[in-house]
Parts: C-alpha cells; structure tokens; sequence
C-alpha cells in the first residue's frame, strides 16, 4: 500500500462522493487530496485565498471553510460542500465523455476509455510527454506503460513511497496523479470560461516557457487565451486557444520537467520543522539585554507558536513594584492591533535573568509583525505593561505545503 493511503485511510476515489460536514468528520483519500490541492491552489495564485490548512484526511471546520474561500474565489455557489463543481476546480470531472471517471477502476495496459486519455494527457505534460512520443489516443500500449513507471519512480522521488513497481495504475498511483500532475483532466476551451487549478497549471507553464505575462489566477481569461495561442501557432497547432490532448503534448516537449514542476510538492511535507527567527534588540539605554523570537511551523501536523526569549533582563520590578513578571506581544506593523501575546518564565539563575514564553494557536496562521518585551504584573499577559526592554520585527515564514 502507498504511503498516502497508509497515512488517511480508507482508500476513497476523488470525486466518488460530495465532501460535506458530518458528526466526526468524512475520513479518507479524498478528503486529504481536496486539503493538499487547495494547499497547491492557495500557494500559487497570485491572490491567496486563505492560509493553508492542516493535512489530516478528516472533513472538519477547517476544510468546510476552506471549500467555502475556493467556491467564492471562483464564484460558484459557496456552501462549503464539495461537490461535482468544485472537485472540477481540482481538475476532477466525474463523468468524462460518458465513459468510467478518472480513477474509478485500475488500468493496465491494454485498456481503452477516456480514463486513459486522462491518464495521457495528465503525464503529457511533463518529461513523460517524450516517453509517450505522441498526443493522448485512449489506448493503454507499451509507451504508456513505460511513462507510467517513469511517472511512479517521479512520485517516489518527492516522497510518495510504497508504490507498485510495474505500470499498473491503482489507488496508490491514482493519488500520486492527483498530487503531483495539475492538469488534463479536461479540455480547456475559452467558450467554456474554465477556472481552477489546471488552468492555473497552464498559466504557470506558459509563463516559465515565455508565453504568458500576466497573474496566476486559475481563471481562463483573454490573456490566458492569447498566451495559449501564440504557443500553439509557435507549435505548428491549430491556434483555436482549446487546451487539448495535442496541446497538452506540445506544452510537455517543451517543457521536459518531472512532476510536480513547476508545482511544488503537495504531500508529504517537505521537512519536519520550519523555523523563521527574527533578533530582538534593547530598548532601552543598557545594552546588555538581547533576545529573539521564533515562528516554528510543525510542518507534519500544522501546528504554528511564537516563542520568545530574552537575555540579561533586568528584574521586572526595577521598572516599579506593580511588575513581577515580563510578557510578550506580536503586534501589526500597520494598525498596531495585537495579534498575540504570553507571558514569559525566567529560566536562569539568579545571577542571570533569562526569560522565556511561547504562544501557540494551534493550526491557525501566526502572521508577521513587530515584537515587544516588557515588564508587567506577576499573572498578566495582558499588561498593563511597563516600558519596552526588547523589541524587533518577525517576516512571513514560508509555510509548507502540508
């Protein structure tokens, strides 16, 4: 079994069902792949549509708001259920030319239906394109089976291990497809007005490849429309601005790249840990106290704190008998709003005042701003405060792609 599956079971076919709120939560495959594409989707368009979200195979508050940003993003009825509609944003079509869905069966070669020309085409658009030495056809012959397993040896590559070693394509294979290919599950005609996560796909590919100038907004406007043009004239296509199989084939040639490029890697996080640390420096005329603060991101299960340290602080109450204890706050740069505060422990001898505190909210987003230190009564985050000691600014960490 594919690491994937293991990890949020059971095994579901994206697209097999609506995504909706239930007592405890839908669990599976599907679930963690809408939550790991509206990651993909929310990190590569020019506007972001929310915070990403955590990656854990379970349709709760977070995912149901998620589902609600990307339907107003793309303006089709938001209700937060994930529904034929929006699993086509996730280049997902349920009933593809009335023929089996993408990943309702497992395909070997020798097998025909539009299933596989989805197959083709999702693989064409990367280095596999030349394995396949021509346009998607529908028909599962030795060239497929070989892009397949160049595909699978891709997929193991960014971590997705527990695949099968021949070109069998099953749920393992299946997810990998919808992780780390964007597009071909579908024909991208302008008279259609498409959007989602395939057109942003093209759009990113022309504009790596010289053709498209303008945002990365999953929506297939005129200037997408005309990028798509000027490379099918420059491919000897027919230039109609249909994204198709012969399209999609031409766009890989070019391209020659594995998957996800030029994506990033969905799943599984790339790295345990990650850590932005700004310095903090003295307010005051003694330069001996110091600090920093930290924005730690556990990037297996979301969770994000702020942990602040000072050193060399004076006692609080040489500020005035009302302060027994120091605290910390996180504050807009612009507005001066708090967005987070705690209290801080001293953590050294007597000798040597250290201080420490940490917030976390959870899996919420910590943004950047400005970081104060100050003296304040034993007990209180909240103040009132005495006069700044450290302060510095903390920068937007790069988030993970759960």
């Amino acid at each position: 079994m594919a690491r994937f599956e293991e990890t949020f079971p059971p095994y579901v076919p994206f697209g097999s069902r609506s995504l909706r709120p239930v007592p405890g939560g839908l669990r599976g495959t599907d679930v963690a792949l809408f939550q790991a594409l509206f990651n993909v989707m929310n990190e590569v368009l020019a506007t972001p549509i929310a915070p990403p979200i955590a990656i854990d195979g379970i349709y709760g508050s977070s995912s149901v708001e998620a589902a609600h940003r990307l339907q107003e993003y793309f303006r089709i009825p938001a209700d937060g259920v994930v529904g034929p509609a929006t699993f086509r944003l996730l280049g997902q079509v349920a009933a593809p030319s009335g023929g089996p869905f993408f990943g309702s069966r497992v395909l070997r070669p020798g097998d025909r239906g539009p299933d596989v020309t989805i197959l083709q085409n999702r693989l064409s658009l990367f280095r596999y394109a030349q394995i396949l030495g021509g346009p998607a056809d529908g028909s599962f012959g030795p060239s497929t089976a070989k892009a397949v397993l160049a595909f699978k040896q891709d997929a193991v590559g960014n971590g997705q291990s527990g695949l099968s070693s021949d070109s069998v394509v099953g749920p393992g294979t299946y997810d990998a497809l919808f992780l780390y290919t964007f597009a071909g599950g579908r024909t991208l005609s302008p008279d259609a007005e498409p959007k989602g996560i395939d057109v942003a796909f093209i759009q990113s590919l022309l504009g790596l490849l010289g053709w498209y100038s303008g945002p990365v907004t999953g929506l297939y406007d005129a200037l997408t429309v005309q990028a798509v043009r000027a490379f099918q004239r420059s491919a000897g296509l027919n230039p109609n601005g249909v994204v198709g199989s012969d399209t999609f084939y031409q766009l890989g040639l070019m391209w020659g790249s594995p998957a996800p490029l030029p994506f990033p890697v969905a799943w599984p996080p790339q790295g345990v840990v990650r850590v932005l640390a700004a310095p903090l420096s003295s307010a005051t005329q003694d330069h001996h106290p110091y600090g920093m603060a930290a924005h730690v991101i556990n990037v297996l299960e979301g969770f994000e704190s702020l942990d602040v340290v000072g050193n060399f602080l004076p006692d609080p109450s040489s500020f005035g008998s009302q302060y027994g204890q120091y605290a910390f706050t996180l504050t807009d740069s612009q507005s001066g709003a708090v967005e987070a505060q705690g209290l801080m422990v001293k953590v050294s001898s007597d000798s040597v005042s250290d201080w420490a505190g940490s917030f976390s909210p959870g899996v919420k987003s910590i943004p950047p701003g400005d970081v104060a230190v100050m003296p304040t009564p034993a007990g209180s985050a909240g103040g009132p405060y005495g006069p700044v000691v450290l302060r510095g600014h903390l920068g937007t960490i790069s988030r993970p792609l759960h």
